[in-house]
Order: structure tokens, then C-alpha cells, then sequence
């Protein structure tokens, strides 16, 4: 049960992270890179709850952490994401979600974690913040955030269910 529930969380952890890396930070949009790795964080904590969702986001902070072109203390992405994951599965209840709170839930976390990871750089003397591009950045992070929830909830969401059934048993 621990295994598949890891698996489902992990592997698609590491395609979103995969695919942020390779293909969506080559796209050139404007403002924020699209954060498909924190929508699926926020994707795990909506269908499995806020322990699942802790886990996940502290996954892939540190896959983020560790994946080129990263230019973060190791350990910050983990700590935001780690965070946005728990807050994301403890307010909304996985029974009741719509597509608004799918899409506020993407947004909201995208900006959380493009606001926050600039924080906490800048608590730890980062001289990479730069803070004039701080709110375009959280601004248009929060809407592909919105956008990409849209399609990553609902396939998270029927993928527990396929693969992981016992947690929705537990929620």
C-alpha cells in the first residue's frame, strides 16, 4: 500500500519535473516559467490529502533543488513546497472540489510558491531576487498555474483512483 502510494506519487512527480526542465523553460512565454512540478504537488495533495501532499511537494523541491538549471540553496524549493502541499491538502476537502477551486487551488499555488522561494532566498542573502521582477513573476506564475490545474487535477485525481484506492477510502 505504501509502495503504490509512493509510486503514484513519485513517477508523476518525476514526468512533471522531467517535462518542466526540458520542454516548458524552453518556451520563452513571458514572465514566469510555467510551474508544472507545484501543480502537480498541489494535484497529489487534492486527491490524497495533507500528509501525501507534504511528502510530494517535499519530493519535488528536492528534485527541483537538484535538477540543472538550478541556481537555489538545496533545500528551499523543498521547504515552500513541502508547505504549499500540506496548506493545499488541509484546507480543501477532496470531496467538494470544483473546477474554480481547482484552478484557484493552481494558482494560488504557483504564486505561493514563486513568492515564497523569493523570500526565503532573500532571508538566506540570495542576491538573485530581484525584486522589481518579483510581481510579474508571481503574477503570471499564478495564471499557468491556473491554466495547467485545469488538466493535472483531474488526471491526478483519477489516477489515485485506478492506482490508490485505499486513500480515498481513508479521506
Amino acid at each position: 500500500m505504501i509502495v503504490r502510494q509512493g509510486l503514484v506519487i513519485g513517477v508523476p512527480l518525476l514526468i512533471a519535473s522531467i517535462i518542466q526542465v526540458t520542454l516548458l523553460s524552453r518556451l520563452g512565454l513571458p514572465g514566469a516559467t510555467p510551474d508544472l512540478v507545484v501543480v502537480t504537488v498541489i494535484a497529489v495533495a487534492l486527491a490524497m490529502g495533507p500528509g501525501q501532499g507534504a511528502f510530494a511537494g517535499f519530493l519535488a523541491g528536492i528534485i527541483i533543488d537538484v535538477s540543472p538549471p538550478s541556481d537555489t540553496v538545496i533545500g528551499v524549493n523543498s521547504i515552500v513546497y513541502l508547505a504549499i502541499g500540506f496548506v493545499a491538502g488541509y484546507i480543501v476537502d477532496k470531496r467538494d472540489l470544483t473546477v474554480i477551486v481547482m484552478i484557484a487551488a493552481g494558482g494560488l499555488a504557483c504564486a505561493a510558491a514563486s513568492l515564497g522561494t523569493a523570500v526565503v532566498d532573500s532571508l538566506l542573502g540570495s542576491p538573485r531576487v530581484l525584486w522589481d521582477s518579483v510581481p510579474l513573476i508571481t503574477l503570471t506564475s499564478a495564471g499557468y498555474g491556473a491554466v495547467l490545474a485545469r488538466a493535472v487535477v483531474p488526471l491526478m485525481q483519477w489516477l489515485t483512483r485506478k492506482l490508490a484506492p485505499e486513500v480515498l477510502l481513508e479521506g
